[in-house]
């Protein structure tokens, strides 16, 4: 009778490692059990017929575990995503995840907590439906989240809603490894009960609590290696003189170079410059500036609640070495939050994080000031330094040397302190019925001295330091008071939320500047130092607040028939004559499978949405409804009386004021299907989305006459449509042993088009000041009614002419040869001129896709993440330089060897020539290549120690894992990464220049090694 019973013992594990108290043991087929204890164990005796036992626990998926003979067993259950009663945040409430009947993305934390990254929004491309990520790839650079795609002109910024508390900006100096739970609100019905400031999607982040009784202390660390890839090869020195010598040929002239000399062949010199102190070389100016680069990160937080009382402390240190040498990214973050019920119905508590960081970054990008560009351009003949140790500089133009210029800004460091949190209480009025206050800050200080020390090079030099330092302080307080009632009738379920909200925003800067500094020692870098004689300076601050009522129901009956109607009233200081605007949302849900007509086995649950709303957006600069004047010494004061003495006081108008500015209005409609099925495996969230953007808030350029020496004003004028269908599948393979596994699919298929521009204006392009920075002075990209934003504009190529015969049946193009270019006539009127131009590609992608496959076998995980991008195309602006000899003072890339020639005449590149007579250069689809592009962006290997050791070394957890970003890229595009941004992250302008490339700053392939310890 002993043989006929067995004992087993065990632990249940969550999928984080972490004990499950409470965990249902039952044996198969019987009515025994038992459950896990405090510290997840569990004990339980079997007949000897049985040897199943199911083990359960609410919101995790269900095991059937086969005995075996073991004695002792270590069970982790796999978090059920589809659990339909967990409860989501979706604005000063929170529901039921089975109950919204919104458009709402919930990204897994766990999932992400390791991936070395600054901030969490770098962290998260690909890992929701409808949510696209586009960073300059630099260490605590810009990134840009967009929802649903491009709703407007300008700032297509969510807003993120941390504890409560809205901002928009600086989530890069929130440590990652704080976030409880991520997630984004989509569709107006969702989003709508944020009104004005909603209409770009929310974003809706919380931070961590206690969770044990016992102190909890983890400890999160990861270091590795980060490295470039995919690097562009330029010309050596010897090509490039061979090639020159063709170009010169090709157009009837005698070789001739200061550099190469005047020979048949070109010759290298032994020297460059005339006092030869230049040594001639062959330098790899791109890998030269770029480095194996250190990451690193540590965490550290205590937990801990009493029932009473909750608490979570934490301290964070990240530290990125850039790429590009002499940059990089390092942040110190501390936060702190509690909770206390001081009696039975009152309940206080704080959520506050400070964090200091420090930023030493370059331009890229841009067609002038982008290092990386320079590096592409510099001529291989050019060393790195002179024989004097001084760094040297180019051979055949004005360019600094790449490395002299990162060194001299290597101190030029920006440093920005930010405190961020909340103070709130909740009082219990009565069963269901709470009022709760809260005031939160979001503080910001900004500090940066950018010092330029004097430097000679041998065409370019720097006589006189000079010194700018910029400082600027902002601050936003919001105050929200709420009511929020919640009961349940029966069937009848009743949700009643009331608020105000109050927002107040502050910012005051200064900046100066001085020449002439005696030294450049650091210590001699302050303002004091330089000479007063040549000073100026500069100040300003804006200031802004918003009001705003706001009212939610909701309504459920049997769970089957759900409704939800929002509205929000927002009243805002940046408008005059319509302050005040409206936003309304409705939506509703019906769960089928609860319907008595309804018997299908394989189906859990499946509920239909539909949700109407409209959300709002007063994103202008404040007083932009009053003409303001100001003083400018140089253009307004004049000697009105005719004294050459003095001058009077004279204003010049600096705005255009337009007082009946009104709120631009984006109106969306959500068709949603949410189904779970088979036990649970398979999890399914369709959405079909209208979105629609009306009375847009743009600054419209002016004539001179009205406007004078201010050309422009802003008006609502154009319309814009983004329509779309996201797909989110998450399924759940059958346990097998020691084995489970996961695999999760999200895609979306969107269009963007901009539908109306008043009659006057033809399209929306960045202004003339910006381009010759930006693109040489070329305009490449138009937002026009019919097309995307930032659409790709020039003339569209043809190939390349191959005879004389082909030139002359084409349309005339002026002064053609073979090998040139060869253009569309556009408008069939047989001449090739600017009246050809026409929209020739879209940076914005047809279908985007993100695959994530997790799984686990005894004390091993693994998980892989790819990333897709299919459709989008690229404007490579970097073969203006690097393709055509008439910058011929410039390196090119290696593939120019490969140039049309009477003997090549299947070659994609046009002929070399230092005059281009044909204008080879000018913006076309040459430029243009296919964006499209798969990754695998992250491959994730751990191990955790067995109970049996975490006993003996008193731990509650042990993880060691490896790994890796970036591994592979599958794409067609050339150049050195198809998965390109914004031009800039800071400018207003920054959704007018998408997807072109200019020199960015490369992503980086990294390896990792990390540890997650929890005592």
């Amino acid at each position: 009778m002993a043989n006929a019973q067995q004992k087993i013992e065990g632990i249940v594990y969550d999928d984080v490692e972490q004990p499950l108290i409470g965990a249902a043991i039952t044996v198969k087929g019987s009515t025994s059990g038992t459950i896990t204890d405090i510290d997840g164990k569990f004990s339980l005796v079997l007949s000897g017929e049985e040897n199943q036992i199911l083990v359960s626990y609410v919101g995790f998926i269900p095991r059937e575990i086969s005995i075996e003979n073991q004695n002792y067993l270590e069970i982790r259950m796999q978090a059920d995503d589809l659990f339909l009663d967990e409860f989501i945040v979706t604005g000063y409430t929170s529901q039921k995840k089975k109950d919204v009947t919104g458009a709402v993305s919930t990204i897994d934390m766990e999932e992400i907590a390791n991936i070395p990254a600054a901030g969490i929004d770098g962290m998260i491309q690909g890992r929701a439906p409808g949510v696209n990520v586009v960073s300059d790839n630099a260490p605590g650079g810009g990134v840009a989240i967009r929802v649903r795609g491009f709703s407007t002109i300008r700032n297509n910024d969510p807003l993120y809603v941390i504890d409560g508390v809205p901002t928009t900006s600086g989530i890069n100096m929130i440590n990652p490894n704080d976030i409880a739970t991520f997630q984004v609100l989509k569709d107006a019905a969702a989003a709508s009960i944020y009104g004005s400031r909603a209409a770009n999607g929310v974003v809706i982040i919380t931070t961590k609590r206690g969770r044990t009784e016992e102190t909890k202390m983890n400890f999160n660390s990861y270091a590795g290696i980060q490295t470039a890839f995919n690097l562009p090869r330029m010309l050596n020195a010897a090509d490039y003189g061979k090639l020159l010598w063709e170009a010169t040929t090709n157009d009837g002239g005698q070789p001739a170079s200061d550099v190469y000399g005047s020979g048949s062949e070109p010759v290298i010199p032994t020297w460059i410059d005339q006092a030869e102190t230049v040594p001639s070389a062959d330098v790899d100016w791109v890998n030269e500036i770029f480095r194996p680069a250190l990451i690193q990160s540590y965490n550290l937080d205590f937990s801990k609640n009493t029932g009473d009382a909750n608490h979570f402390l934490s301290f964070n240190y990240f530290d990125q070495e850039g790429l590009i040498k002499y940059t990089g990214f390092k942040r110190f973050a501390a936060r702190f939050n509690s909770e206390f019920k001081v009696f039975d119905r009152l309940t206080i508590g704080e959520n506050v994080t400070a964090a200091y960081t420090w930023n030493t970054d370059v331009t890229t990008n841009a067609a002038l000031g982008s290092v990386v560009y320079d590096a592409y351009r510099f001529p291989s003949i050019s060393p790195v330094y002179d024989i004097n140790g001084d760094f040297a500089g180019s051979a055949t133009s004005d360019n600094q040397n790449p490395i002299g210029r990162l060194y001299r800004n290597k101190d030029n460091v920006r440093k920005n302190l930010k405190i961020f949190g909340n103070v709130y209480a909740n009082l219990e009025l009565m069963e269901g019925l709470d009022l709760k206050t809260n005031l939160g800050i979001n503080f910001e200080n900004y500090n940066y001295r950018r010092f330029n020390p004097s430097f000679e090079e041998i065409y370019t030099q720097r006589m006189l330091s000079d010194l700018n330092t910029t400082n600027h302080y902002q601050y936003e307080w919001v105050w929200s008071n709420t009511l929020n009632y919640n009961r349940s009738f029966g069937q009848h379920q009743v949700g009643f939320l009331a608020g105000i909200e109050a927002i107040s925003f502050y910012r005051e800067g200064f900046s100066a500047s001085r020449f002439g500094f005696p030294y450049d020692d650091p210590n001699f870098r302050y303002l004091d130092a330089g000479d007063g004689a040549d000073q100026r300076n500069s100040g300003s601050a804006s200031d802004w607040s918003l009001f705003s009522y706001l009212a939610k129901v909701d309504y459920a009956y049997a769970e089957k028939y759900l409704a939800s109607l929002t509205m929000r009233r927002d009243g805002s200081s940046k408008l005059a004559n319509n302050r005040w605007g409206n936003f309304p949302a409705f939506s509703a849900g019906w769960r089928i499978s609860g319907e008595e007509f309804f018997d299908s086995p394989m189906v859990d649950d499946l509920k239909i949405r539909l949700g109407w709303g409209e959300t709002g957006n007063q994103d202008i600069p404040p007083y932009s409804t009053f003409s303001s004047y100001r003083s400018y010494p140089n253009y307004s004061n004049y000697p009105i009386s005719g004294s050459q003495n003095s001058v009077a006081l004279g204003l010049t108008e600096t705005r255009n004021g337009n007082p009946n500015l009104k709120w631009e209005t984006t109106t969306q409609t959500n068709l949603g299907v949410n189904a779970t099925l088979f036990n649970h495996r398979l999890g399914l969230n369709l959405d079909y989305f209208v979105k629609k953007t009306s009375d847009m808030l743009i600054e419209r350029p002016l004539t001179p006459m009205l406007g004078g020496s201010n050309i422009s004003s802003w008006d609502n004028a154009g319309e814009m449509k983004n329509q779309g269908v996201e797909l989110n599948l998450q399924f759940f393979g059958k346990p097998e042993g020691d084995f489970n596994y996961s695999v999760g699919l999200n895609l979306t298929a969107l269009k963007n088009e901009l539908t109306a521009l008043p009659d006057e204006v033809d399209y929306i392009a960045l202004p003339s000041s910006l381009l010759h920075t930006v693109n040489f002075g070329q305009e490449v990209t138009r937002s026009a009614v019919g097309q995307p934003i930032a659409s790709f504009y020039g003339f569209e190529s043809l190939g390349i002419f191959s005879s004389q015969e082909e030139i002359a049946s084409h349309a005339t193009q002026s002064e053609a040869q073979p090998g040139d270019l060869k253009f569309k006539d556009i408008n069939n009127d047989g001449i090739i001129d600017n009246q050809d131009r026409t929209f020739i590609g879209s940076p914005h992608p047809d279908l985007t896709l993100g695959l994530n496959f997790s799984g686990n076998y005894k004390q091993f995980d693994a998980s892989f993440f790819f990333y897709g991008s299919f459709g989008n195309e690229t404007y490579d602006l970097t073969r203006y330089y690097l393709d055509f000899f008439n910058l011929s003072a410039y390196n090119k890339h290696e593939r120019v060897l490969d140039a049309w020639r009477p003997d090549n005449t299947g070659s994609s590149i046009p002929r070399l020539s230092l005059n281009d007579r044909n204008n080879n250069i000018r913006p076309s689809s040459y430029f243009i290549s296919d964006g499209s592009f798969l990754r695998l962006r992250n491959m994730q290997i751990g191990y955790a120690l067995p109970e049996v050791l975490l006993e003996k070394l008193n731990l509650s957890k042990f993880r060691i894992y490896l790994q890796a970003q970036n591994l592979f890229t599958i794409t067609g595009y050339e150049g050195l990464d198809p998965e390109i941004g914004l031009q800039n992250y800071d400018s207003e302008l920054r959704n007018l220049d998408i997807g072109v490339d200019r020199g960015i700053y490369p992503p980086n392939r990294n390896f990792t090694l990390g540890v997650n310890l929890t005592l």
